[in-house]
């Protein structure tokens, strides 16, 4: 009796374990982009406007302008109307070469606490697409350029101008010029029942019209 106990328990938790794992690695549909939620706001609007034909530029710190050497990262802030957990971010860009990506983890006792998530280095191709684990919800993305294709040419704009006696110049870095910023989490199982019921009835109806 006690073994065949065992055995029952031993096949239950190996079917509980199964079916867990099925549930970690299934196919998991993308949430609408969050970046397009009415009340998200960004330091450069034209990067979630939803049109790829328009191209925002980051900006620099306060103060950085004139700075001698190299300058500061340029960067742009999206902030969301409410927290989200963010699994994947599409960046439409024809000029980065690297960047990172930081999430603000909202401690109360700073105004911002940002913490890097992801270091993208070497872009080859746009768009950019990046998958990501955040361990906690967040409502505001920090992009910051640390390389584009411009760099160049802006140094050696900077050595003409200069004379050639320009301080560490070579550094200097351009604007960041992005077309579309997306951001995505994951659909969550009471969104997919409503558009699973939606596109049953919208398929009724039109099985309806046919048969008139």
């Amino acid at each position: 009796m006690i073994y065949r106990f065992i055995v029952l328990f031993s096949l239950l938790c190996f079917a509980i374990i199964l079916n867990g794992c099925a549930a970690l690695f299934s196919e998991q549909e993308w949430s609408e982009n969050y970046a397009l939620l009415e009340g998200t706001q960004a330091t450069s609007p034209q990067m979630i406007d939803g049109k790829l034909n328009t191209i925002g530029e980051t900006t620099f710190p306060a103060g950085s302008q004139g700075f001698i050497g190299a300058n500061p990262a340029s960067q742009v802030v999206i902030t969301l109307p409410e927290k989200k957990i963010i699994r994947r971010i599409v960046v439409h860009s024809d000029n980065l070469t690297e960047f990172d990506i930081f999430a603000d983890k909202g401690s109360i006792a700073v105004e911002s606490d940002w913490q890097l998530i992801k270091d993208v280095k070497s872009v080859k191709i746009s768009p950019i697409k990046i998958s990501l684990l955040i361990p906690f919800p967040t409502s505001r993305i920090r992009l910051r350029v640390l390389g584009t294709k411009d760099d160049a040419l802006l140094s050696r704009q900077e050595r003409a101008r200069s004379g050639g006696r320009g301080w560490n110049i070579s550094s200097r870095r351009a604007v960041g010029k992005i077309r579309e910023i997306e951001l995505y989490g994951y659909k969550t199982s009471e969104q997919m029942a409503v558009e699973e019921a939606t596109d049953k009835r919208e398929k009724e109806l039109d099985d309806l019209l046919e048969l008139e």
